[in-house]
């Protein structure tokens, strides 16, 4: 019945996006011909539509093209005739003289889900699927995979459950919440299980990600607190009992709290500045810059010849400022100065692009970041599709890095609070697949 299902939504699909498909398991892309001047690369387009896979490459190894569309046309040629190494290869190469080629990262999504690798099929569907949430090729394969990896692993956790191997049961549902991480209830089942077995760093996680959807949840902030000040984690438990703290602002139990939390912060051997920023209300880019470098000190490698800045001599965060600045995390003014002493306050907006930037490095430094798309995916009512970051604000909301309002409004030019951007830098983290 699956199977038969799956097929009949191939020929829906088919007549929706004027696709053909060589096997049922590969969708073939569309292909423009007015943005193509190549009659060789045209025809052998045409003849992979039209199933002649041998016929097409033939046709592509007299084409003179030189770009990525190329390499995208061999890989499709090579994944219909299954030679998935070529395919690879090919989809590989495109992606480095294009990374945004939309084409590329589908066929190697296809090419995954034919080596039965549904796990790293998802992962490029999920990443896809936020780039581009209209795709409803991307739509299908990703609901597709979520849904059948889903009650797979759920059906394993029950029979585990029942076997009292509790264990296997957990890791069952860990599995299962990788593809429906909007399932609250996996989330604290789990999130629960490691607490009361002392794993504080595992249930955090979870934690974190019932906050992501529920933030003013009393009873798992409480949680998540303890958990941080187990860890000696003193930084993340006062953002924590901060948000209590909003929550229940007459409560003094919480107050004395952050009180205590101060004198055991004070205390540890970082900076002083450093520890003022999670008292603040707003955070400058000297302070953007500090938080960044020391959560993700192991992953700022630099390997060339390090910027001269001329207005951080003194500061706290003079090491990572340069880090960031020669990485291009952060950009520098055409001076050469970093803007130290104007003190300005990072917007929302400004923080999104300092954000994106540091994504886009971590990946290209091999770092694997597992990004889940937002259940409905949201516009900002407040940000117009000519914004200059519109693009970047709408992929940091739809992965959920950032946040909108009540209103769906994104704000771009409030100030963003500590506990804003730290949220959003524990996300980053938390994404990171060791």
């Amino acid at each position: 019945m699956r199977l038969l299902m799956v097929f009949t939504l191939v020929l829906v699909l088919t007549g929706c996006m004027r696709v053909s498909h060589v096997r049922t398991e590969i969708n073939i892309p569309e292909l423009s011909s007015s943005e193509y001047h190549d009659s060789y690369y045209i025809d052998g387009w045409k003849s992979l539509r039209m199933g002649n896979p041998k016929q097409a490459i033939e046709y592509f190894e007299k084409s003179n093209l030189e770009d990525d569309k190329l390499h995208v046309g061999f890989g499709y040629a090579f994944l219909a005739q299954n030679k998935l190494g070529l395919a690879k290869r090919n989809f590989k190469l495109a992606l480095e003289l294009n990374p945004d080629s939309l084409n590329a990262e589908l066929g190697l999504a296809s090419m995954y889900e034919l080596m039965k690798d549904n796990e790293n099929a998802f992962k490029r569907y999920s990443r896809l699927l936020i780039k581009y949430p209209d795709n409803i090729w991307v739509k299908v394969r990703y609901e597709h995979i979520k849904s059948y990896e889903t009650e797979y692993f759920l059906k394993k956790a029950e029979t585990y459950k029942i076997e009292n191997r509790d264990e296997k049961y957990i890791q069952s549902l860990e599995k299962a919440l990788r593809y429906s991480p909007e399932i609250i209830d996996l989330n604290v089942k789990i999130a629960d299980f490691y607490y009361k077995a002392g794993e504080y760093e595992k249930s955090s996680i979870y934690y974190e990600e019932i906050l992501g959807k529920f933030p003013d949840k009393e009873d798992i902030l409480f949680k998540l607190a303890e958990n941080y000040e187990r860890m000696n984690e003193i930084d993340s438990a006062i953002i924590v009992y901060k948000k209590l703290g909003e929550l229940r602002p007459v409560d003094i139990s919480i107050t004395n709290k952050i009180n205590d939390l101060k004198v055991k912060f004070y205390e540890v051997k970082l900076p002083l500045k450093f520890k003022n920023i999670f008292f603040k209300d707003d955070i400058s880019r000297e302070d953007l810059a500090a938080l960044i470098g020391y959560y993700f000190d192991k992953y700022l490698i630099i390997n060339k010849t390090p910027l001269i800045i001329t207005d951080i001599d003194g500061s706290y965060a003079k090491d990572y400022i340069i880090k960031l600045c020669t990485l291009d995390i952060m950009k520098l003014r055409p001076d050469h100065r970093f803007g130290r002493f104007e003190n300005i306050k990072i917007t929302r907006d400004a923080f999104a692009v300092v954000i994106n930037s540091l994504i886009m490095y971590l990946e290209n430094s091999s770092c694997t970041l597992k990004f889940t798309p937002i259940e409905k995916i949201v516009e900002p009512i407040d940000i117009s599709p000519i914004h200059k970051n519109h693009q970047i604000i709408k992929f940091l909301i739809n992965s959920q890095i950032m946040r909108l309002d009540a209103e769906n409004k994104f704000n771009p030019t409030l100030n963003i609070s500590p506990a804003e951007a730290f949220t959003s830098i524990k996300k980053i983290l938390n994404s990171i697949e060791q």
